[in-house]
């Protein structure tokens, strides 16, 4: 497999611009340790290219590619190739960003989950199959460079997706928050009834200013597992989370029966816990993403069987600042790179319903407009005939998108392992041709800016 060429990611920093952390790798869940899913460097510019791509052979929902640098450029893809309720069958590999030539690959470990990048290591939580007796998972810490395991523990099956800093591994199980050693995997603290359900967003964790935050509302300081604050709520949790510049941002979906669904963003007081504010987005949304927080906008889906709508919110006081109806639906959680708004879903053209395509879409993070959209070509790879694809996450690093896409729609699990692909696109000087851009692209100001919330 190769591809044409094009720059590659760049070393990571941990300083801060602007309120984010100062990186433009994106190497954990979200990009960075606040899960705010923002880095401060630009992404596309102007436009964007398909490099290479590929048949995963497997599945990446729900899962982020990681794009780190080193000797070499290299994307890491963590991969689930069974589906049976009773297995976890995976692989994590690691690929030159500029060929997609492959360096290695592990098959003999549980299906991993997004991993984190650091000082030279991957550290990981795995899939944990849904029957009851099934004795498998764990957590793992891989050399990145060799795909060798450095150490792991598998005496707890369920693990969150970690967050690396200070020498330490953070994570969660079922029963305790846990502070790991870094280098062998050793616990140097943990916190009883902290952390929450592993496979729901009661593991969630983030990170900022020696604060680690969970999604039951609890913040711990980093050093010593020792309670900062904790919030009585009646909820199970108050959802996943990112942090920015001295505030938690949480985010919950209700599913309720009939067309009540709705998502709500509440804000809190990084110090103590307090709501700043609360919003709750109007009519049905069963949009279930996470949010991206940068230089003072908060930004989420608005999303049902009628319309998807991307909103900005104002980050200090949640006033609604401007709106984008997009064309399409099945929409990722979106990222920021710079001053631009990344989201991946499906365009489906009115005439042709099974005739759908991934889609990325670029708008202006200050107004909401778009600034180009751009049609994946599947066309030589492995799709379901049902089910047309959806590109997932854009993860943007150094000037390049990294995506995976899956069959929307689909409620038969193995079509996700058998009719998923990855791309990678660079930048381009040129606007997409039509064969690469819905009808509706043609870079116009689509957005609906209002200044007060619903």
């Amino acid at each position: 497999m190769g591809g044409m060429g094009y720059e590659g990611t760049t070393a990571v920093a941990r300083k801060t611009v602007d309120g984010r952390e100062s990186s433009d790798s994106w190497t954990t869940v979200r990009a960075n340790q606040g899960r705010t899913g923002a880095i401060p460097k630009d992404g596309l510019t102007p436009f964007p290219t398909t490099d290479w791509k590929m048949d995963l052979n497997g599945s990446m929902y729900n899962i982020e590619p990681i794009a780190v640098n080193g000797t070499n450029e290299i994307v890491y893809l963590a991969v689930m190739t069974d589906n049976d309720p009773s297995k976890s069958q995976g692989y994590i590999g690691a690929y030159d960003v500029e060929t997609g030539d492959q360096q290695w690959k592990r098959t003999d470990l549980p299906a991993p989950r997004t991993p984190e990048f650091d000082n030279g290591m991957l550290y990981f939580a795995t899939r944990v199959p849904s029957t009851p007796d099934a004795d498998v998972g764990g957590f793992y810490a891989l050399n990145a460079e060799t795909g060798e395991t450095e150490w792991s523990r598998t005496e707890t099956r369920e693990w969150a997706n970690p967050i690396v800093t200070e020498g330490h591994v953070y994570t969660a199980n079922g029963n305790a928050a846990y502070a790991l050693d870094q280098t062998t995997g050793g616990t140097a603290w943990k916190k009883s009834n902290v952390g929450g359900l592993v496979d729901g967003v009661g593991a969630a964790l983030s990170y900022s200013d020696e604060t680690i935050f969970f999604a039951d509302g609890t913040a711990l300081n980093a050093s010593n597992g020792s309670v900062k604050w904790r919030v009585a709520d009646d909820q199970v949790t108050l959802g996943n989370h990112a942090v920015n510049d001295g505030t938690v941002y949480y985010i919950r979906t209700e599913f309720v029966v009939g067309d009540d669904d709705r998502v709500s963003v509440t804000a809190r007081s990084a110090d103590d816990g307090t709501v700043v504010w609360t919003y709750e987005s109007n009519g049905s949304n069963r949009w279930d993403g996470q949010l991206a927080v940068a230089d003072g906008y908060v930004l989420l889906l608005n999303s049902n069987d009628d319309e998807s709508i991307v909103k900005a919110l104002d980050a200090e006081t949640g006033a609604l600042l401007w709106t984008t109806n997009l064309d399409g639906s099945y929409f990722s959680s979106p990222a920021i790179a710079d001053e631009t708004v990344y989201v991946g879903g499906r365009y489906t053209p009115a005439s042709n319903q099974w005739n759908g395509r991934a889609v990325i879409y670029a708008l202006d993070l200050e107004t909401g407009d778009q600034t180009w959209a751009y049609l994946l070509d599947s066309s030589d790879l492995e799709t379901s005939p049902e089910n047309p694809p959806a590109a997932g996450t854009p993860v943007v690093s150094d000037g390049n998108i990294y995506t995976a896409t899956y069959p929307s729609g689909s409620t038969l699990t193995y079509r996700y392992v058998a009719y998923s692909n990855f791309f990678v696109l660079g930048s381009c000087g040129e606007r997409p041709n039509s064969d690469h851009r819905p009808p509706t692209d043609g870079g116009n100001d689509t957005s609906t800016v209002t200044s007060s919330p619903p």
